[in-house]
C-alpha cells in the first residue's frame, strides 16, 4: 500500500514557520558576550563519555569530559567562553526542539544525526561544507555520507561534522553457555558467525529457564528500536526499500513472519515478559545474567567494565559463587537465504544559525577544535566508538575480537532506518505501540504491522504531520 509522499518542498513549507520563529528569536535572546567581553558559546551534548582513564579524577561522570575540552579550548581562545550542558537520553528529543521553538537553541550540539537532521529540514542549521572542504577524504565514508542531507536548493550539504559512530552487532554473555558446558552451541571465537538460524535457536533454548530469558530488548519507547528491528532484518524485512521514503515497507510477508517469531519467542520465555514496558532495565538484567544476548555496538564492553566497577555484575550460572561474564561479539544471525544488513549510526556536531557574526565565528572555531583529529580520537577512545576521521588510526588494537567483528561488519550492507529522512521521528515513534500490542497479544502480528503502515501512510500523506516531526529519537549509550 503506497501513501502519497511528502515532497521536500511541502516539508520545508511545513517546517518553515518553525525555523523562522526560531531565528527571529521569539524568546528572549541570549547575550552574545559575558561580563568580561568574551563571546559566549553554548555546547549541548549527549551523555556519551563517562570516564577517561588518562585524565584521572578530572573525568568521573558524564559532562566532565566536555567541561575539560571546553577549558582546553578556552585556554587557547581567551576571547571565547564555552558553557557546556549534558542532556540525558530522555531530554535530548524534548529539550532541544523546545529550545528551537523558543528561539534559544544551543550554538553547538553533538548528537545522533537522525535527530539533528530534523533541525536541518527546519532550516535552522548552518551548512558545514566549507569547514571540512580540505579534509573531506579523511572522514569515514559511511559516517560522512550519513551526515549529508538535501538542502532547499536540491543539493546535498554537510549538516553535521561526523564525530564518531557505531555499527550494531550481537553481544552475548558467552559465560552463560560456557559455565554450563554448552559453549559448543555458539559460534567459535575464530569465526563468530552463526552457521544457521537453527543453531541460534538451539543456543537460546539451551540457556532459557525460569531465571534466564536470553534475548534483551524493549519496545516501551522508540529508543533502541534497532535492537528489535535486527530480527526483522534477519527475516529479510525492511523499514524502507531502496531509499524510497514515501512509504514504509515493514508490513510485508517477511515483516509479519519476523514479528510472529518474536511473539512466539516471548511465549517460549526467550524474551523477558516485560518487553513492552522494560525501558533500559534490560541492561541491568544483562549484568545480573537474566538476559544473555543483546544487539549492540562494541562499546558494551566498556559499559560492562563500568557496571563491574559499580558492583552491578552478579551473573552466576552454575552457582559456584564466581561471576560469569564474558562479552562475546558475533554477527547477528539471519534466516536461510537472507543477506545480512546492519544499522550504522553517526554522532555529529551541528551549528545552529546565528544572527550575530561574532557568535557564529566563535561557534565555528569551537567545532573545528572538536572535529580535529586529536579531539575526535579522544572522543572515540573514551566512548569506544568508531572515529569519524581516518587519521585517528586504529583505536581497538588492544581488542582483537573487536577488530575482527568490525572488519566483518564493514562487509555487510547498511540497514536503512530512514534516519535522515524528513519524517523519520514522526514515523519511528509510532511503531512501538504496535509492537507492544503484538507482544501483549492484543493484536496479531499482521494486524499490528498493518496498523503501523496506516499511521505511517497518514504521516507521509501530510495528515498527521506535527510540529514534533523534526525530533528524532533518543539515542543509547552502549554503541
Amino acid at each position: 500500500m503506497r501513501g502519497s509522499s511528502l515532497s521536500r518542498r511541502q516539508w520545508l513549507a511545513t517546517t518553515g514557520a518553525l525555523g523562522l520563529s526560531a531565528l527571529s528569536g521569539c524568546g528572549r535572546s541570549r547575550p552574545v558576550r559575558d561580563g568580561q567581553g568574551r563571546v559566549i558559546v553554548e555546547y549541548w551534548h549527549q551523555p556519551m563519555v563517562t570516564e577517561v582513564p588518562e585524565l584521572g579524577d578530572e573525568v568521573k561522570e558524564v559532562g566532565d569530559f566536555e567541561r575539560f575540552l571546553a577549558r582546553e579550548f578556552m585556554a587557547e581562545n581567551p576571547d571565547i567562553v564555552v558553557r557546556t550542558q549534558c542532556l540525558n537520553w530522555e531530554d535530548l528529543p524534548r529539550k532541544v526542539p523546545i529550545s528551537v521553538l523558543g528561539g534559544r537553541p544551543p550554538d553547538v550540539l553533538m548528537d545522533f544525526v537522525g535527530r539533528t537532521s530534523g533541525f536541518w529540514y527546519q532550516g535552522v542549521l548552518e551548512s558545514l561544507d566549507e569547514m571540512v572542504e580540505d579534509i573531506v577524504e579523511d572522514f569515514q565514508p559511511r559516517l560522512f555520507e550519513a551526515s549529508r542531507l538535501v538542502g532547499a536548493d536540491g543539493s546535498r550539504r554537510l549538516h553535521a561534522v561526523p564525530l564518531c559512530g557505531w555499527v550494531q552487532v550481537l553481544a552475548l554473555n558467552r559465560a552463560a553457555w560456557d559455565a554450563q558446558g554448552l559453549g559448543h552451541l555458539l559460534p567459535t571465537r575464530e569465526d563468530p558467525r552463526w552457521e544457521s538460524w537453527d543453531q541460534f535457536e538451539a543456543a537460546l533454548a539451551a540457556v532459557s529457564n525460569s531465571e534466564v530469558t536470553p534475548l534483551g530488548m524493549q519496545c516501551a519507547s522508540e529508543q533502541g528500536d534497532y535492537r528489535v528491528l535486527q530480527y526483522f532484518w534477519a527475516f529479510g524485512a525492511e523499514v524502507y526499500h531502496d531509499r524510497d521514503y514515501s512509504r514504509v515497507a515493514l508490513n510485508s510477508a517477511e515483516g509479519v513472519a519476523a514479528l510472529e517469531w518474536l511473539v512466539d519467542a516471548k511465549r517460549k520465555g526467550w524474551i523477558q515478559s516485560n518487553v513492552a514496558t522494560a525501558g533500559y532495565g534490560f541492561y541491568d538484567m544483562f549484568w545480573r545474567g537474566r538476559t544473555v544476548a543483546i544487539p549492540s555496538g562494541v562499546a558494551i564492553r566498556q559499559a560492562y567494565e563500568n557496571a563491574l566497577r559499580d558492583g552491578k555484575v552478579t551473573a552466576d550460572f552454575n552457582g559456584d559463587g564466581q561471576l560469569d561474564m564474558e562479552i562475546f561479539y558475533t554477527l547477528p544471525p539471519t534466516r536461510h537465504g537472507v543477506e545480512m544488513t546492519l544499522p550504522v549510526s553517526t554522532n555529529g556536531l551541528v551549528v545552529f544559525k546565528q544572527s550575530d557574526p561574532d557568535r557564529r565565528e566563535a561557534a565555528m572555531r569551537f567545532v573545528r577544535y572538536l572535529s580535529s583529529t586529536e579531539t575526535v580520537g579522544r572522543y572515540a577512545r573514551a566512548s569506544q566508538m568508531l572515529p569519524g576521521r581516518r587519521s585517528v588510526g586504529q583505536i581497538f588494537s588492544d581488542q582483537p575480537d573487536v577488530m575482527q567483528i568490525l572488519d566483518m561488519a564493514a562487509e555487510c550492507p547498511v540497514a536503512d532506518m530512514g534516519a535522515t529522512s524528513p519524517a523519520y521521528y514522526d514515523i519511528r515513534k509510532r511503531l512501538p505501540p504496535y509492537l507492544q500490542a503484538a507482544f501483549l497479544e492484543l493484536k496479531s502480528p499482521a494486524e499490528a504491522l498493518a496498523g503501523f503502515e496506516r499511521e505511517a501512510e497518514g504521516v507521509l500523506g501530510g495528515q498527521l504531520v506535527t510540529a514534533g516531526q523534526g525530533q528524532p529519537p533518543a539515542g543509547e549509550s552502549f554503541r
